[in-house]
C-alpha cells in the first residue's frame, strides 16, 4: 500500500516530502482564499490564474489524459486542489467583477471569465498529451508563471488587491517546494528549470508590494 502512495522507486524521500509539503501549502492557500470570500465577497486570486489553475486541475486532478507517476497522496492532493478550486471558480463569476477598474470590463467580466478557462482548457488539451511530463510540472509552472505575473499585474491595476500576507508567502513556499523534483529529477528540461527561475521572482516582487502597499480595502465598485 506505502508503494501505491508514494513512488520511491523513482523518487528520493526527500523529493517525495518536500514535494508533497508544496502540494499541502497550496492546499491551505486555497483555504485562506476561500476563508476571504466567504468574509469579504471578494476573490483574491486574478481571473486569468484562476482560469489557468482550474484548466490544469481538471485535466490533472481528474487524470483526464494520465495519472502522476509520484503515487496516489500525489494524485489525491491534485484532486483537493481541483475540488477546493471549484469554489474559486464559482465566487470568481459572482464576484470577480470587483477586480475590474472601470464599467464595461465589469459588465463583460462573466463572459471574460468563461473565455478564459475555455482558452487555457484548449491550450492544455492539446499541450498536455504532447508536451507534458509525467507529474504535469512543465504545464504547471507555465500555469504558476502566468499565476504569479497576474499577480503582479493586478497589484499594479488594483492596489486594493491581495492584501492577505500569508496568501502571498505560501503561494511562493508551495511552488517553491514543489521544485524540489524539477532540480532532481526533471532539470534536463531547462525550459522548466527558467520557468522555476521567473515564478520565484515575480512572487518575491508580488510579496514585498503586498507587505508595502495597503491594508485590506474594500474593492471600489463603482459603476458596476
Amino acid at each position: 500500500m506505502f508503494d501505491k502512495l508514494f513512488n520511491t522507486a523513482k523518487y528520493s524521500d526527500f523529493v517525495l516530502i518536500t514535494f508533497l509539503a508544496g502540494c499541502l501549502l497550496w492546499a491551505v492557500v486555497y483555504v485562506f482564499v476561500i476563508r476571504d470570500i466567504i468574509k469579504r465577497k471578494d476573490v483574491g486570486i486574478p481571473i486569468i490564474a484562476v482560469a489557468g489553475n482550474f484548466a490544469w486541475e481538471f485535466y490533472w486532478g481528474l487524470s483526464i489524459f494520465m495519472k502522476t507517476d509520484m503515487g496516489l497522496a500525489f494524485q489525491w492532493a491534485y484532486f483537493i486542489w481541483f475540488f477546493l478550486d471549484c469554489f474559486i471558480v464559482y465566487s470568481t463569476f459572482k464576484y470577480g467583477w470587483k477586480q475590474d477598474v472601470d464599467a464595461s470590463e465589469k459588465r463583460n467580466h462573466v463572459f471574460v471569465t468563461a473565455l478564459c478557462i475555455l482558452v487555457w482548457g484548449a491550450l492544455l488539451y492539446f499541450f498536455i498529451p504532447q508536451f507534458d511530463d509525467h507529474i504535469g510540472a512543465f504545464t504547471g509552472w507555465i500555469v504558476n508563471v502566468n499565476m504569479s505575473l497576474a499577480f503582479v499585474l493586478q497589484k499594479v491595476k488594483q492596489p486594493e488587491f491581495g492584501t492577505n500576507r500569508l496568501v502571498a508567502v505560501l503561494k511562493l513556499m508551495g511552488t517553491g517546494l514543489c521544485t524540489t523534483v524539477v532540480y532532481y529529477n526533471l532539470r534536463e528540461n531547462t525550459t522548466l528549470v527558467a520557468l522555476c527561475y521567473i515564478f520565484a521572482i515575480l512572487d518575491l516582487i508580488y510579496i514585498y508590494m503586498v507587505f508595502t502597499g495597503p491594508k485590506h480595502l474594500v474593492p471600489k465598485v463603482a459603476g458596476k
